[in-house]
């Protein structure tokens, strides 16, 4: 398979090099708050790591889109309009996933002038900070979006077993 652009990542046909998974780790570790901007390429990456495929390009057919980023599914809308959403990743008859990002709690909290705490106010947090009440909600409610994207699939196409 072959590596990154810039060859960050590489897996060997061996299966997965353990220094490979602690530098993908490490890398991501960094990043926070920003969900859109991340998610793809995070994905991308994990595939590669893991010596999976990766997502193949998306189609206008939707039903050749059988494992794609931003598949579209519609919601059917009680004034007989319907609404277009998108699954972040799908796998037909595999799983469907809806990615969140949030930040990590900060494991001490250092003494901040006014200026410093404003600035920190105006960091990206994404869906909340991990570990928190905001986050678990946050979760909960990822959880119920896949469900409803899930049941939103084309009934031939079936129900993926996995929610992640």
């Amino acid at each position: 398979m072959d590596g990154y652009p810039g060859g960050l990542l590489q897996v060997g046909t061996n299966g997965m090099d353990e220094r490979l998974v602690e530098e993908f780790i490490e890398r991501w570790a960094r990043s926070g708050g920003a969900e859109r901007a991340n998610y793809q390429l995070f994905l991308a990456e994990l595939c590669q790591v893991l010596d999976v495929p990766r997502p193949e390009p998306t189609v206008e057919d939707d039903s050749q889109n059988a494992y794609v980023f931003e598949r579209n599914v519609q919601f059917d809308n009680l004034d007989g309009t319907y609404s277009t959403c998108r699954i972040d990743l799908y796998k037909r008859g595999c799983f469907v996933l809806e990615s969140k990002q949030g930040v990590q709690q900060q494991e001490t909290a250092p003494v901040l002038s006014a200026k410093q705490q404003q600035r920190r106010a105006k960091r990206k947090r994404g869906h909340g900070t991990r570990g928190t009440a905001t986050w678990d909600d946050a979760m909960f409610r990822a959880r119920g979006q896949a469900e409803q994207y899930a049941r939103a699939l084309p009934t031939d196409e079936g129900r993926p077993p996995f929610l992640i």
